[in-house]
């Protein structure tokens, strides 16, 4: 039985660490942008602008109009075949087809098409800029996790070191070189260093559950990113120049590009507006046909003969005189058709004279549109401009004190290890042991802190620069 157990154990694990996925950065990305719904969004509106811009160049097209409708009328009316009063019930069809193109607006169509072109083109800005700052959080939850395996691991490092101080404490009480109440405080930084490893294997965690949200994964996917083989360049910042990263950035930046298009759109949007000062001419042609119950043919004639009352020499006398009389037919449906079709063609011209005020308010509404662009367009490169400079400088400091927390590490490390010789020898208290430790212990977080913090603040530029999130 033990050995099943055992068996299945292994199996159980055996199961879960295939069932384990490893993750890269560049498909942290691309899940996130798979499955986030303000990509999906900005998808639906890519999707909206180009439906504008099929509707705005079928517009140079002719439309085609079709019309069928059928009547029963009663009662004194008018026969639609013959136009004469009819005092019966008559069924009545008419059918139409109508056609017509605009000739000249203008200019309005072919604007309001390139105006279409433009916002498509800014929509697919916007979607590539949104793509770029959910990048950059994914990269940021990224470090945040590798920043948290580092503290782990060193969380588990120093609880070893300090049952390992703790083990070597012990041996020097029992070999009477130490008191016994020597040991409390190191069993109390153990305790400490339990502690802190489990608060860093919670930041981890807490830290991928953010990943799996971002990637839009069930929250008991096991995954495990893949550590890049990060190397920092001390140098990076030394020539970081914020009006050459501006510059790169106008060029690069989707909001930037999107702003521009934008101000194009409203200068046509402008030009549209004004197109209604102007005359339009429409073509125009129709074909039509009707049919009615009432309508009749003519089949020959017949003779009839019809008594009429004259006077002969001064004697009535009634004689028979044959006349002929039309013979009439129903007529067929499709002869009807034929017979009542009609055809139309003309010329429309359509000249604006007064409108109530309506296209000059339309003139002066877009250019208020241009105006108000431009704003916002120096608005968002004024707020770009400043990020650029605030992100320079935040990547020159996080490289300072990143360089500082070497230094203060190596100082640090160097006064645990004097006052571990010191202590083994009695020259030092467990006190004095135990607060160098925990500030070489600090220093080693702050380390690896500062770096992080350091290769994020690079990659911020990165992204102003239009470079490809990647370590």
């Amino acid at each position: 039985m033990t050995k099943i157990s055992a068996l299945l154990v292994l199996l159980f694990f055996g199961v879960s660490l295939n069932a384990q996925e490893t993750w890269t950065l560049e498909q942290c990305i691309d899940q996130a942008l798979a499955n986030s719904l303000n990509m999906k969004q900005s998808e639906l509106t890519i999707a909206q602008k180009s439906i504008l811009l099929k509707q705005s160049k079928a517009a140079r097209l002719p439309n085609l109009t079709g019309s069928v409708s059928f009547f029963e009328q009663f009662g004194r009316t008018i026969d639609p075949t013959t136009n004469t009063f009819a005092n019966k019930k008559i069924g009545s069809s008419q059918f139409s087809l109508s056609s017509g193109v605009l000739l000249f607006n203008a200019g309005r169509i072919n604007n309001t098409i390139a105006q279409a072109k433009l916002n498509l083109e800014a929509a697919k800005q916007d979607a590539k800029n949104d793509g770029n700052d959910l990048s950059l959080n994914v990269a940021l939850i990224y470090l945040q996790i590798l920043f948290a395996e580092d503290q782990v691991k060193n969380a588990k490092n120093n609880l070893k070191n300090a049952q390992e101080q703790l083990k070597r404490t012990q041996m020097l009480i029992q070999a009477g070189s130490l008191a016994a109440n020597e040991s409390l405080t190191f069993e109390a930084q153990v305790a400490t260093k339990e502690q802190l490893l489990i608060q860093s294997q919670n930041t981890l965690d807490n830290a991928y559950l953010q990943l799996k949200q971002w990637l839009r994964l069930d929250t008991e996917d096991d995954i495990k990113i893949v550590r890049p083989a990060i190397a920092i360049n001390d140098s990076n910042t030394d020539f970081l120049n914020t009006e050459l990263v501006y510059q790169q950035a106008l060029s690069t930046q989707p909001s930037i590009q999107a702003g521009n298009i934008r101000l194009k759109s409203s200068e046509l949007g402008e030009k549209i507006a004004k197109s209604q000062l102007y005359p339009s001419l429409n073509l125009s042609g129709s074909l039509s046909s009707n049919y009615s119950t009432l309508s009749r043919k003519l089949n020959g004639t017949d003779i009839k003969v019809f008594p009429q009352q004259v006077k002969i020499n001064g004697t009535a006398a009634v004689l028979e005189i044959p006349q002929a009389v039309p013979n009439f037919t129903d007529n067929p449906f499709g002869s009807q058709i034929n017979e009542n079709f009609g055809e139309a063609i003309g010329l429309r011209l359509s000249i604006p004279i007064y409108q109530n005020g309506r296209t000059s308010a339309s003139i002066q509404q877009a250019k208020i549109g241009v105006l108000q662009t431009k704003l916002m367009n120096e608005q968002v490169k004024q707020n770009l401009k400043s990020n650029i400079q605030k992100a320079i400088a935040d990547a020159k400091s996080a490289k300072q004190q990143y360089l500082a927390a070497q230094k203060s590490a190596k100082a640090t490390q160097a006064v645990y290890q004097n006052t571990q010789q010191k202590h083994d020898i009695g020259a030092a208290s467990s006190f004095e042991l135990t607060t160098a430790k925990n500030n070489a212990d600090v220093a080693k977080t702050q380390i690896t802190s500062a770096k992080y913090d350091y290769l994020f603040k690079l990659k911020v530029i990165d992204y102003y620069q239009g470079k490809k999130i990647h370590f």
